[in-house]
């Protein structure tokens, strides 16, 4: 039996349902290969651990690979969700009305180059990157409530939920000017898929199985969500699922199929980092869309990645 290990971008929860599932129900082990989840560790970043061989895959973003020194060496299989989750928000007396009222003060981001989205809606809305001051913090969503911070990075599906309990919010959206980033997509080194290919091929097939069964089955997938987090609610699991599939079921997933690794997020990705090179960041000086991979998603059965998922038209 051979293990296959996936580094998560976050603890367990409905944000990864898909992935718990193949773990849970073992979906892969018929083909030989256990899946075993990681949660996120922030001493080591998953592209490291993935490089240095810890793990074999980890759930990334392409802005995480782009701006990482292994570019070239990782591969883009996977893009579940399609769309941002991103947004940032500030309290309606804040004084915030608009973007370039944030010039000067504080927002909230996660560790680990985690603000390329950011800086491109800085820039698109006129603001330069610089002129915002840019807070790391695991818990962005409590910095915004301590008065650490004046704007917070959340995602809709889970900070903020939570923080529309605490006051009344205005968001600004990276979508809502061309300048969103996907934030979940899921890489493996080069080298690695080069010498190991079925293993890959039935740890993919288990994830779009999984996540399949997440889009169709919700009590099902948050059973098990729950389960491997209990320290959060059914309910939470639950409204968290439903915002993932919305993330999910939409865009390339819609055209292609469930999980289909769009270069276009590639693409994006190079030009948020061209737009930056008065900062000092450099765009990738070659076609950046080789690091995406489709082959396994391709390979993989019609069923799993197919519109099995939508609803009746």
């Amino acid at each position: 039996m051979k293990t296959v290990r996936i580094r998560l971008l976050w603890h367990k929860q409905a944000q990864f349902a898909g992935y718990l599932i193949a773990e849970r129900e073992k979906l892969a082990e018929a083909s030989g290969v256990r899946l075993v989840c990681e949660p996120i560790r922030f001493d080591e970043p998953g592209l490291a651990a993935v490089m240095a061989g810890k793990i074999e895959f980890a759930v990334s973003s392409p802005s995480h690979m782009l701006e990482s020194k292994w570019a070239r060496e990782l591969r883009f299989l996977l893009a579940v969700q399609q769309e941002s989750s991103l947004v940032y928000p500030v309290f309606e007396d804040s004084g915030i009305s608009r973007i370039a009222d944030l010039v000067g003060r504080r927002v909230a981001v996660w560790p680990g180059n985690e603000d390329l989205e950011l800086k491109w809606m800085l820039r698109k809305a006129g603001v330069s990157p610089g002129d915002v001051i840019r807070v790391p913090a695991a818990d962005t969503a409590a910095a915004l409530f301590s008065g650490q911070v004046d704007c917070a990075q959340m995602t809709t599906y889970h900070e903020l939920r939570h923080a529309r309990e605490r006051g009344a919010l205005r968001l600004f959206s990276a979508a809502a000017l061309g300048a969103s980033l996907l934030k979940d997509g899921l890489a493996a080194s080069r080298e690695w898929l080069a010498a190991n290919g079925d293993v890959a091929q039935a740890a993919i097939n288990a994830i779009l199985q999984g996540w399949t069964i997440a889009f169709t089955d919700a009590e099902r997938a948050v059973s098990i969500c729950a389960e491997a987090r209990p320290d959060m609610s059914v309910a939470d699991h639950r409204a968290q699922l439903a915002a993932i599939r919305q993330l999910s079921c939409c865009h390339a997933a819609l055209s292609e199929g469930l999980g289909y690794p769009d270069p276009r997020h590639v693409s994006r990705v190079v030009a948020a980092m061209a737009a930056m090179a008065d900062i000092g960041m450099t765009a990738p000086g070659y076609d950046a869309t080789e690091i995406v991979e489709p082959r396994f998603w391709r390979a993989a059965p019609a069923n799993w990645r197919s519109r099995t998922w939508a609803p009746a038209s």
